[in-house]
């Protein structure tokens, strides 16, 4: 019987160091997350545009003067799915400075026309939007005041 009692030992006391490890392995992961790097120490890549960000000169619309609310949707992201359902439905508040960018080809994005009825819409190809907007990850909501991206999110804004 002693000898059944040392195993369970050492069978308890891995156990509670292989806790101990994960532990401070995402403990150290949260903090990479928190500081924006990695383990290696490379910057963690932004998929939303930083507050500041001049957009006047997007030659799609015109985003230059007044308040627009860009929100991006591509049609295959369930997130994306989840928030057009949201903007459809309160369709009436958003849909006076809402400008929908859906992401893909013409061919991709149909389905998601008929939803969008009475919303200003475009067709942006992904790269487009990484390079004029400055949006690697979707849904994307970007709140764009003369020119300047002032707010960006994975979510609508809450509206009064």
């Amino acid at each position: 019987m002693p000898g059944f009692a040392y195993v369970a030992l050492a069978v308890v006391g891995a156990v509670a160091v292989l806790n101990l490890v994960l532990t401070l392995a995402l403990a150290r992961r949260l903090r990479e997350m928190r500081t924006g790097h990695s383990h290696d120490g490379e910057p963690v890549p932004e998929v939303l545009p930083a507050p500041g960000l001049d957009v006047s000169g997007f030659p799609y619309a015109d985003l230059a003067a007044g308040r627009r609310t860009v929100v991006m949707l591509t049609p295959t992201c369930p997130p994306c799915q989840t928030l057009l359902d949201a903007l459809t439905a309160d369709a009436e508040r958003y849909r006076h400075d809402a400008l929908v960018v859906m992401i893909g080809t013409p061919q991709e994005t149909a389905p998601m026309l008929p939803r969008l009825t009475g919303f200003d819409t475009m067709t942006l190809a992904e790269q487009l939007a990484e390079k004029e907007l400055r949006v690697k990850g979707f849904p994307a909501v970007l709140l764009i005041v003369d020119g300047v991206v002032v707010d960006a999110s994975h979510q609508l804004p809450v509206l009064a």
